[in-house]
This record gives C-alpha cells, sequence and structure tokens, in this order.
C-alpha cells in the first residue's frame, strides 16, 4: 500500500482515539492515564512478538531509548493541551509537525528529503491552521505556545526516528512496543495512577487499539517512504475530528473551515501522485 495511503489511514485512526482521549481527560486525572495507556499500546503488539525480527545494535538501543524519551515529552504536551481544548483544537498544535519531519529528515535521514513535499506540507499546514482559527482562544498565551510548540517537534521527531530505526533493520513491533513499554515505565514510577478507577479499563483499551493502530500505520508508512509526507498525512488529523465535532455538534463547518479543507485535499492528492 502507498506510503501517503496508510499516513492518511493513520490520521483517521489517532483521530479517533484523541476523541476519546479528550473525553476521558475530562472525567479523569490527565497525567496518571498517560502511564496506563502506554502500557496498554504496548499489550497490544505483544502476541506478535514471537513472530517478528528482531535488531540489536548500540545504534538501535540508542534510537529506542531516544524515542521513548521523545514520545513521553510528546505525551505530557499533548495531554496538557488537551486538558484545556477540544480534540480538535489540541491536534492542531501538532498539525506543524511535517516541518519538524522535513527538517529531520534533511539531517538525519537526508535521502529522503524532497523540497516539493516542503511545499505540499506548508500548503497543508496552512489549511489545517486555518480550519481551526479561534477553536484554541488560548493560543497566544506564552506557556500554550511553548506546549504546542513541543508537541509539534516531538510529533515530528518520532516519525523521523522511526524511520531511522527501519533504516537500521528494526521492525514495526519491535519500535513500537519498546518505546511505547519504555515509557509507560516511566510515566507508572514517576506518575503513578492511583486515582484511575479499574471500571476504565475498557475505554483505555478501546483508546489504545484505534491509537496503536494509527501509530503503526505510521511506522508502516515511513519504512515504504519519506517522514515529511506520512507527518503531512498525518496533519489532517484535527480536519477529520472537525467534521466528526460538527457531526456530533449538528453544525456546518464555517466557509473558513471548507476553504481550508480544500487546501488540505490538493496537497494530499499532490502527496499522492507525486
Amino acid at each position: 500500500m502507498n506510503a501517503a495511503v496508510l499516513g492518511l489511514l493513520a490520521a483517521i485512526a489517532i483521530a479517533t482515539g484523541s476523541g476519546i482521549t479528550r473525553e476521558m481527560v475530562q472525567r479523569l486525572p490527565p497525567r496518571q492515564l498517560i502511564g496506563p495507556l502506554y502500557a496498554c499500546n504496548a499489550l497490544i503488539l505483544v502476541p506478535f512478538v514471537p513472530f517478528s525480527h528482531w535488531e540489536w545494535s548500540e545504534t538501535v538501543v540508542v534510537l529506542l531509548c531516544t524515542s521513548a524519551l521523545v514520545v513521553s515529552l510528546q505525551a505530557l504536551s499533548v495531554f496538557e493541551l488537551f486538558t484545556h481544548g477540544s480534540a480538535s483544537a489540541t491536534t492542531t498544535a501538532q498539525a506543524t509537525s511535517p516541518i519538524a519531519a522535513a527538517i529531520g529528515s534533511a539531517i538525519l535521514v537526508p535521502a529522503t528529503f524532497d523540497w516539493v513535499e516542503i511545499a505540499v506540507a506548508s500548503s497543508v499546514i496552512v489549511g489545517v491552521l486555518g480550519s481551526l482559527t479561534g477553536s484554541f482562544p488560548n493560543l497566544q498565551k506564552g506557556r500554550t505556545l511553548f506546549t504546542a510548540g513541543v508537541a509539534s517537534v516531538t510529533t515530528g521527531m518520532t516519525t523521523v526516528l522511526a524511520r531511522q530505526l527501519a533504516d537500521e533493520g528494526v521492525g514495526l513491533v519491535q519500535t513500537y512496543t519498546i518505546r511505547t513499554a519504555f515509557a509507560a515505565v516511566l510515566f507508572v514510577l514517576f506518575i503513578p495512577p492511583t486515582d484511575l478507577p479499574r471500571r476504565e479499563i475498557p475505554m483505555i483499551v478501546a483508546r489504545s487499539s484505534f491509537i496503536t493502530l494509527g501509530w503503526c500505520l505510521s511506522i508502516l508508512g515511513v519504512q515504504r517512504g519519506s517522514p515529511t509526507v506520512i507527518q503531512t498525512m498525518m496533519a489532517t488529523t484535527p480536519m477529520w475530528l472537525i467534521g466528526w465535532e460538527s457531526i456530533h455538534q449538528d453544525r456546518l463547518p464555517s466557509t473558513r473551515s471548507i476553504l481550508a479543507a480544500s487546501l488540505v485535499v490538493a496537497g494530499i492528492l499532490v502527496t499522492l501522485v507525486w
């Protein structure tokens, strides 16, 4: 399957998981959720461990540890935004991640760098951010801007690191289970989930299933193509959430949203055929 298509499917899966996450954050201690969610993410792929190829070297260990730390920072920033905004507004912060992915690719994986991809990524970013104007009223505040920046950079770098691991011969199961299990241990140790009731387990499993599907599709995509392309497709996540929120709240999107969505669609089409 085409890498861009995998990235688009990943965006839809993560949008679904993000909607569930927002609902959970409204009822439960946000930071205490992160450890159990990461643990569940890792456990979903455990049955595939015996059937997967595992590659080990000093470089692989460094990349996996770095990936775990990056996704930990990503979780902290994203969950803080979830606490103060809607699901679509929160994923706005990650809409600029293609630029981070492009810069990271140029430095760390130069063979995948393409100026056309940068241009397409920029158009998608403008479209996504344009569609969400006013969705995040606190976006101008210093802390929110800083948190949004961290979310954007860590999201892009997660994809670039996945490509580096793929270049080292590391498979999907190893990449995902190690980084999420490592992050889960860190959060459970430092932010123990002492106030989470067991009745939330089904919701945690449902949410983790969609998020895991999305990230696995993104890893498969980055193994087959450019990190910038994958991150560009995944930057459309807020658009899917806007559509869902419009249906859920029984209201039509604004003209600005429709025009912005058209720009995003154009960027996606160029990526798919390029």
